[in-house]
């Protein structure tokens, strides 16, 4: 099982982002593999390319039919709680994004190893190897 990442799912949509080729790959690499992601990532993506990145609706459409379409969506509420343990176990030398660390508790209950991302932040958790 592969998680994937907002990052990731952006850079694999993006043909003029910079880890647009690097994503292709990996993709490539894990399309037969089981694919897991959570709500959470549903949102991070979708208000990125809208609001941030100012992309169409087109190509957040297309965001929401890949997710949903090549992965299984996890809901993630019950991970908040071990998603702030998490936040204060790296606090205060490192201060991850809140839905980072819910990626990490979730990762550990459903015991799985890897997450497709970009985000460095990720290689703090020994348990995780980061694809990228």
């Amino acid at each position: 099982m592969i998680f994937l990442d907002a990052n990731f799912i952006i850079s694999l949509l993006l043909r003029k982002h910079e880890k647009y080729q690097r994503a292709t790959e990996i993709w490539n690499d894990i399309i037969n593999e089981e694919k897991i992601t959570s709500r959470l990532i549903v949102t991070e993506v979708l208000n990125t390319l809208n609001v941030r990145l100012k992309q169409n609706i087109e190509l957040s459409e297309k965001a929401y039919k890949l997710i949903y379409n090549s992965s299984t969506v996890l809901y993630d509420t019950d991970y908040y709680d071990k998603g702030l343990e998490y936040m204060k176990l790296y606090y205060p030398k490192d201060r991850l994004p809140f839905n980072d660390c819910v990626y990490m508790a979730l990762m550990e209950d459903l015991e799985i190893k890897e997450i497709a991302t970009f985000d460095s932040h990720f290689d703090l958790n020994k348990n995780i190897k980061r694809i990228h």
